[in-house]
């Protein structure tokens, strides 16, 4: 006698494979586009002296705040206008060099930029060590390392990095920035040298 059909065959079933091979192919393609097309940001960090003084307490106090005093009276400052360049200490300031419209092509990123303001950074790198000689031989007993970057809201970030990379080159490295209007900026150059 024959079994009756019971629905099932005898054959084993496999399920079918994953295969992996065509999305590791599309990988391989496109890491490296990826990769090539990848912008990679590089940082760097400016140390910063702050802008106003802090004041010695203690038995030494007045000597101290009258040496401080005297410091911040010499404070050297380069001050950046839209126009011009100076550099000074509050007893006065030095003409250093006009702005001038530089022309590009393109720029770092890739953005045209054909007019941009910049100034002769070889009047400013002469000028500069010619403060700091002058500074360093009157005053011998203060260390001049600070120097203030003055400047306008509408000056360029890379003539502000510019001039204190140019301050840096002279023995000033602890730079600081006040950022002000252009009439305070112009209030501070009243007197000339």
């Amino acid at each position: 006698m024959a079994k009756a059909a019971s629905g099932r065959s005898r054959r084993v079933r496999h399920e079918a494979e994953l295969d992996m091979l065509p999305v590791m192919n599309l990988f391989c393609c496109i890491i490296p586009f990826l990769l090539l097309s990848a912008s990679f940001l590089e940082i760097t960090v400016i140390g910063m002296s702050g802008t106003e003084g802090v004041t010695a307490s203690g038995a030494g106090a007045a000597t101290a705040n009258l040496m401080r005093s005297e410091e911040d009276r010499l404070q050297p400052k380069i001050i950046i206008t839209e126009e011009e360049m100076f550099i000074g200490t509050s007893a006065g300031t030095v003409h250093v060099s006009y702005s001038f419209q530089e022309d590009r092509d393109t720029d770092q990123d890739g953005v045209y930029d054909t007019r941009v303001t910049s100034f002769h950074w070889d009047s400013l790198a002469t000028r500069i060590s010619e403060v700091r000689d002058l500074l360093s031989e009157n005053y011998p007993q203060i260390d001049f390392r600070k120097i203030i970057i003055l400047t306008v809201e509408e000056t360029r970030y890379e003539n502000i990095i510019r001039a204190i990379d140019i301050a840096g080159a002279a023995g000033f490295d602890m730079p600081g920035l006040q950022v002000a209007p252009s009439a305070s900026v112009a209030g501070a150059m009243g007197g000339r040298l």
